[in-house]
């Protein structure tokens, strides 16, 4: 339904401008008024071009809000975009401290990380081959 409205100012633009077109080149404007209504030929092909104007700047309204609308949901993404990937590195640093952190507590001389390491390099001596 959205989609058919979207197209109905377009398609009313187009009948409107069509409907002047025929009124104001195809027919007597001077003689041939319409019997219900005192206007003539020239004046509803006047009234036809300006509802057909009216129309045009409706759809030109409708698209411009619909582009508006699209650009600001790209604008949206790129930010969720950019924040997440400013969280995944924030994230990173973060893990590469602690790695770097951890590394050195356990490489620094104490009798329990030579005890550690002597034991893992018993093992790897142990079942390595």
């Amino acid at each position: 339904m959205v989609s058919f409205l979207a197209l109905l100012p377009r398609a009313l633009t187009t009948f409107l401008y069509a409907v002047a077109a025929l009124l104001r080149f195809y027919a007597n404007t001077d003689t041939i008024p319409i019997q219900l209504c005192p206007l003539t030929i020239l004046q509803w092909s006047f009234l036809a071009f300006t509802l057909g104007t009216t129309a045009l700047l409706a759809n030109l309204g409708l698209e411009w809000h619909a582009g508006n609308r699209s650009r600001h949901r790209e604008i949206e993404k790129r930010d969720r975009a950019d924040q997440e990937r400013e969280r995944a590195a924030r994230h990173a640093r973060i893990q590469n401290r602690f790695f770097l952190l951890q590394t050195r507590h356990q490489l620094a001389p104490s009798p329990d990380t030579r005890a550690a390491l002597t034991d893992f390099l018993s093992f790897l001596q142990e079942y390595g081959e």
